[in-house]
């Protein structure tokens, strides 16, 4: 995978972005037809959310959209405010700010939906000090591909292995981090109905506002076609100790969110693993 990693980023910065997503998506439509177990985890995830006759479109979508996620995430270093200003319409910043301002940290909650890397990589070109906790690839060469796209634009990274200390150390100093809340990667997630199926759920973000104080502000960046992205600061939602919430109820709260924009980008839902828990 590595060097096919190394290819799609030498294509994505030789290419002008048009001509980059063009190749991107013949091998998207490859992908989607050759990979029969890959295509049918994704016609089920969408299952919950898209009606039959239009899944097998939708599925494919989510193939197309997904590798021109990976051209933008390839070219994020040439990322700039002229670009953000041009093709990047920025709503509820307010809501960041209000929350920033704080002083008590901030948890941007996202999914592995539209481009939550480039959101990332926007949001600190905007002069936001963001930490992004990522699992690690097994291949260190990848890992370091990753990581320093991700640096070359500010965002700094947090493995996994040390997510804990070091998360809760940048929210009680009132720092940002970014969590992507629809995917659990440690074994421990809480199992709650989601797009009426029941959904393993990451106790992550539940866990750092509990244990800090920090609210959280979900958060997406979305593509609206071809070219154009849409970034988005819902409310923020703060902890309320008082009421002595668990992980679980923490959850239930911005469950709704999550269903909110999953059922309005399907096709932007990148989840190539079977999703759904059996009732």
């Amino acid at each position: 995978m590595y060097y096919l990693f190394v290819l799609g980023k030498i294509v994505a910065k030789i290419f002008p972005r048009r001509i980059s997503y063009a190749i991107a998506k013949f091998c998207a439509q490859l992908h989607f037809y050759l990979s029969p177990k890959d295509r049918e985890t994704v016609l089920y995830n969408l299952s919950a959310i898209v009606p039959q006759d239009k899944r097998k479109r939708y599925a494919k979508g989510v193939f197309i959209n997904f590798a021109y996620y990976l051209v933008d995430f390839f070219r994020q270093d040439r990322l700039d405010k002229e670009f953000i200003d041009k093709y990047v319409e920025v709503k509820g910043i307010e809501n960041l700010d209000e929350a920033f301002k704080s002083n008590q940290g901030v948890i941007i909650l996202t999914a592995h939906l539209g481009n939550y890397e480039l959101g990332a990589a926007v949001a600190s070109i905007l002069g936001y000090p963001l930490h992004a906790i990522a699992l690690p690839h097994k291949d260190q060469r990848t890992n370091k591909l990753f990581n320093d796209q991700r640096g070359s634009v500010g965002v700094k990274v947090i493995p996994t292995g040390i997510a804990v200390k070091k998360s809760l150390s940048i929210l009680k100093s009132g720092g940002i981090v970014c969590f992507l809340a629809d995917r659990d990667f440690s074994g421990t997630a809480e199992e709650l109905e989601m797009l009426s199926r029941k959904a393993p759920l990451p106790k992550g973000p539940a866990f750092f506002t509990l244990k800090s104080g920090a609210c959280i502000v979900p958060s997406f960046f979305l593509r609206e076609d071809k070219n154009f992205y849409r970034l988005i600061f819902e409310e923020p939602m703060y902890c309320r100790r008082e009421a002595l919430d668990s992980e679980a109820d923490i959850i239930k709260r911005y469950i709704p969110v999550l269903e909110k924009y999953i059922r309005a980008y399907p096709q932007q839902w990148y989840m190539f693993e079977k999703y759904w828990l059996k009732s």
